[in-house]
């Protein structure tokens, strides 16, 4: 088995706010944070727009009666993409709010054990369903393609609005890298299914080993190599542009990282069984806290080369300062 050590990484993309242990990006890595906006902030920005949408909904209906220049359909298009997107903000705030209202009374009945209230862990492991994973990037992929429809439409039928059209073309060249994504995640699901990953101590101690068992994913004969990765990550939200063209996003940096490769030899002694996991975990990283916003947490992803279909999987592991 091969191991691979990998910390203090130098890369041109690097956040300087971390400091001297400065940690590289991860692209197209899953994300704990739903949203930058969360709490009551997440409320107040939803309520306006569950607001638009039901109005825009009921002109689609024919409830309110305004000038309608372009058919319904394509209105009520408009007037879900609203609507969903004020509701999702408003479940999103008062989850969040219910959350940190448990975590702060929790906390100070117990103060010394974060680990019993700082997520919501299943001591004997963790799951990671591929099936999940595919219907979210399936979720995304559909509301990409359903907000480029009503610019279509527009766009080729009503005079000298043709710039909505091919604007509305180059949106959905892009937005093809989700069903690119949604067809991989698909093709990993039928062929290796859902993944577990069984802790063999809860939780885990910074400056102690982290000892687990991955159930062996169907078709395992189909990896070439298997990378067992143990990752801290930290999420950011970073805000670019100025103005109106400022945005913000969820980004993951890579505090710490640690590898072990399994070659098509070592894993065939596994076929059908668990395959063990073990890292050391340095004492001076971050602890977990996943009820923060932005949140810092321990993973490890699992990741099989094949030249059929690659496998991938992330796991959560409960890493803590020692009681």
């Amino acid at each position: 088995m091969t191991i691979t050590f990998t910390r203090g990484i130098t890369d041109p993309t690097l956040d300087p706010a971390l400091g001297a242990n400065s940690a590289p990006i991860l692209e197209n890595h899953p994300t704990q944070s739903a949203t930058t906006i969360n709490g009551w902030g997440a409320v107040l920005f939803g309520v306006p727009f569950l607001a638009v949408g039901v109005w825009i909904s009921l002109a689609a209906l024919r409830v309110v009666n305004v000038s309608k220049p372009v058919p319904d359909a394509v209105i009520g298009i408009f007037g879900a993409l609203f609507f969903l997107s004020g509701a999702f903000f408003l479940i999103h705030g008062l989850v969040g709010v219910a959350r940190k209202w448990r975590y702060l009374r929790a906390a100070a009945q117990r103060p010394g054990e974060p680990w019993l209230y700082d997520f919501h862990w299943h001591q004997e492991g963790v799951a990671f369903s591929a099936f999940d994973a595919m219907i979210g990037r399936l979720v995304a992929a559909l509301l990409w393609s359903a907000f480029l429809v009503p610019f279509f439409w527009i766009g080729l039928n009503v005079r000298g609005a043709m710039i909505f059209a091919i604007f509305a073309s180059l949106f959905a060249l892009a937005g093809l890298a989700f069903w690119y994504r949604w067809l991989q995640m698909l093709a990993d699901l039928i062929r290796y299914g859902n993944s577990f990953l069984s802790y063999d101590s809860f939780p885990y101690s910074l400056g102690g080993t982290l000892r687990a068992r991955l159930r062996a994913p169907h078709h395992m004969e189909d990896i070439d190599a298997l990378t067992l990765t143990l990752r801290c990550v930290q999420e950011k939200y970073v805000t670019t542009g100025s103005g109106q063209n400022r945005s913000t996003r969820v980004v993951s940096y890579e505090i710490y990282k640690e590898e072990a490769t399994l070659d098509r030899e070592r894993l065939a002694g596994y076929a059908g069984a668990e395959i063990p996991v073990e890292f050391h975990v340095p004492a001076d990283q971050p602890t977990t806290n996943l009820a923060s916003a932005p949140p810092i947490y321990w993973e490890i992803q699992a990741c099989g080369n094949s030249s059929k279909i690659n496998y991938e999987a992330y796991f959560l592991v409960p890493v803590y300062e020692a009681p």
